[in-house]
């Protein structure tokens, strides 16, 4: 764009080399970081979302046998950027009737009855749009898939956070087949 920002279908446009400088300015010790603006502008870009949405449901660990995607923890940047994951994911996948994937924050009421939900093995939302409140403390060993879509300044909660996804679990892929693995999307480089 003529601001200097990159839409999702723009940078899906870059060269490798451009891709990779793109990526090397999200980086604090290249002292290039793209500004703030610009970043929420791509967190909130629905391009960008909802690639991240359809790479997390094609690629994400799936249990009952792979046909549905196991415990998820999206973190997202805040509150508004949370809504508009969920918003998206219910556009694209209309099929679970808005019940799948849900935003649990400190905006949202009866947050403590859809966390005591996610954390139920059995009972939606299989995903949970987190702002904060499922960074730490919350002990859910079904949670398979964690999506880092913000950047954590903190290393100490960069950690805690993928400590959700370390809970042992078991029998949770059938009778005998324990957790012993998750994984983590990280889309701005926290790693």
């Amino acid at each position: 764009d003529d601001d200097g920002v990159l839409t999702g279908q723009e940078l899906d446009e870059l060269s490798d080399e451009e891709k990779e400088h793109f990526e090397d300015t999200f980086d604090d010790e290249e002292g290039e970081e793209i500004s703030n603006s610009a970043v929420n502008q791509w967190l909130f870009n629905d391009n960008t979302i909802d690639q991240v949405l359809n790479d997390l449901m094609e690629k994400g660990i799936k249990v009952e046998g792979g046909d549905k995607l196991g415990k998820t923890i999206i973190f997202a940047n805040n509150s508004k950027h949370a809504k508009r994951i969920v918003e998206r994911f219910n556009h694209i996948y209309p099929q679970f009737n808005g019940k799948f994937a849900a935003q649990i924050d400190y905006k949202v009421d009866y947050v403590q009855t859809l966390i005591d939900d996610f954390s139920t093995k059995d009972k939606f939302p299989q995903i949970a749009v987190s702002v904060d409140m499922l960074d730490t403390g919350v002990d859910i060993p079904e949670v398979v898939n964690l999506v880092f879509f913000k950047k954590v300044r903190s290393k100490s909660k960069f950690w805690q956070m993928i400590g959700r996804g370390t809970r042992l679990c078991p029998n949770l892929f059938g009778v005998g087949e324990d957790k012993e693995y998750f994984l983590i999307f990280d889309y701005l480089r926290n790693f």
